[in-house]
């Protein structure tokens, strides 16, 4: 988004704060879809629940982002996570309880029985594994090492920002190996050590590196599975999320 749009809608939230809840109406949409999707409110609640939110930031919210509003981040990420909240304390005060998300849905023998909620739900998780993986400080090195975790097929964006004089051998043994079918874990954290060990000056054992992925892996698990529970991985079950958001 455009600095230009954001301090348009800066502008609307100070001078016309209804114009910006209107033009805000799509982020407390697939918002409510969302904890709808979670099993928070039913579908045919939709409507309603829109209403509601729409009442309390009216009534409520509006005046209090005017006065906290830092801009330190884009208004509709800040009215976004406002709506989060009114949406998880609606819910709370009607006591629902969320549909903790399986990762059996995610199977291929279950794609052609799943509903548009569940549909919905996997996007949703995809979704936020992507904000973690992105958000993650070593991006790149994180997704070649689960891929290689999870043996889903490598490409070049994989490699491509590894690529260099030093390294030229050790991407190429990568290129000819990582996707081989019979490559072992051991084999594939071996691959990875090789080139990473080349681009970071260190001597680190391949069981070192895939210990690091799985300590990543295991805060991923913690953050996706939430508190309270919105959802139940356990490392098989969170490889099984990764392959699918990797196809």
């Amino acid at each position: 988004m455009s600095q230009d749009q954001n301090a348009r809608e800066i502008t609307w939230l100070q001078q016309e704060p209804d114009k910006l809840l209107a033009f805000y109406q799509y982020i407390i949409e697939a918002t409510v879809a969302r904890f709808i999707s979670r099993g928070f409110f039913r579908p045919e609640e939709k409507m309603e629940v829109v209403q509601e939110v729409n009442v309390e930031l009216l009534e409520k919210k509006m005046a209090r982002m005017q006065e906290q509003y830092n801009g330190s981040v884009y208004l509709r990420t800040y009215f976004s996570k406002i709506v989060y909240n009114s949406c998880l304390e609606l819910a709370r005060r009607r006591k629902r309880e969320p549909q903790i998300f399986s990762a059996a849905s995610l199977m291929e023998e279950a794609a052609s029985q799943r509903t548009a909620i569940e549909e919905l739900a996997i996007r949703d998780e995809l979704n936020r594994l992507e904000a973690l993986l992105k958000g993650h400080r070593q991006f790149y090195k994180l997704r070649l090492c689960f891929k290689l975790w999870v043996r889903s097929p490598i490409h070049r964006e994989d490699w491509q920002f590894f690529l260099g004089p030093k390294t030229q051998m050790a991407v190429n043994r990568l290129q000819e190996k990582g996707n081989g079918p019979d490559l072992s874990e051991k084999e594939a954290f071996e691959l990875a050590g090789e080139l990473f060990n080349l681009l970071e000056g260190k001597n680190t054992e391949p069981d070192s590196l895939r210990r690091w992925v799985q300590q990543q892996a295991d805060a991923f698990i913690v953050l996706l599975n939430g508190k309270p529970p919105i959802s139940s991985y356990s490392r098989d079950t969170f490889k099984i999320l990764l392959r699918y958001y990797f196809v």
